[in-house]
């Protein structure tokens, strides 16, 4: 799930001083500290991975580039996940199926840290973020279909506040919150998921 999308949840609040450490550990007991709010009935169920791993000491995030061809959300940033099926009994489950999917994660390597509150778009989808942490030497294959590449951005530079944009986008013109990271932007749901992961991160210590 990506990002024109418009989020119905109150602005995610930052102390970025009390956001260290970034290992699995400290994340996965400040995301325990703090229950996640559901939203059961408000839409169709849907989830996404928060990916994240270390390399060189710094705690990263993997995203993902949506292809130009798709019918929604072509060519933005994302987290790897989408619909729940009926065969997913969690929303853990269905992040996971869907990581493998669209970038060939599996599933097993994933350690799963913790969940934030759900969101609710516009477009009638509850979206649940999962987070996981995954092995630095992973290796992902995109789904050409879906994906059209994948990266990964310090998780450091997402602490901040993103920054109130204006975007032309489908001929329209927009004022977007977004953080642009080495040249990625990032916007709509995706940022507003980072915001609340931040926002869980601190408020759980």
């Amino acid at each position: 799930m990506a990002a024109i999308d418009r989020i119905r949840h109150a602005p995610a609040r930052y102390t970025p001083q009390r956001l260290n450490p970034h290992t699995a550990d400290a994340i996965a007991a400040r995301l325990s500290a703090r229950p996640s709010q559901r939203q059961p009935g408000r839409g169709r169920a849907a989830a996404v991975l928060l990916p994240l791993f270390e390399r060189d000491g710094a705690t990263r995030m993997v995203f993902i580039k949506r292809t130009e061809t798709l019918r929604q959300h072509k060519g933005q940033y994302a987290f790897p996940g989408g619909g729940r099926d009926e065969a997913d009994d969690s929303a853990e489950a269905t992040a996971l199926r869907e990581s493998h999917e669209e970038i060939g994660l599996p599933s097993t390597d994933v350690r799963v840290l913790g969940t934030l509150d759900d969101l609710v778009t516009i477009s009638g989808f509850v979206v649940t973020p999962v987070v996981g942490w995954i092995p630095a030497t992973s290796v992902f294959t995109p789904n050409p279909i879906e994906v059209q590449y994948v990266v990964d951005l310090p998780l450091a530079s997402f602490i901040d506040p993103p920054r109130a944009r204006t975007l032309l986008w489908e001929g329209i013109r927009r004022i977007v919150l977004a953080f642009d990271v080495e040249g990625h932007f990032i916007w709509g749901v995706t940022a507003s998921i980072l915001r609340s992961f931040v926002s869980a991160l601190a408020e759980a210590t």
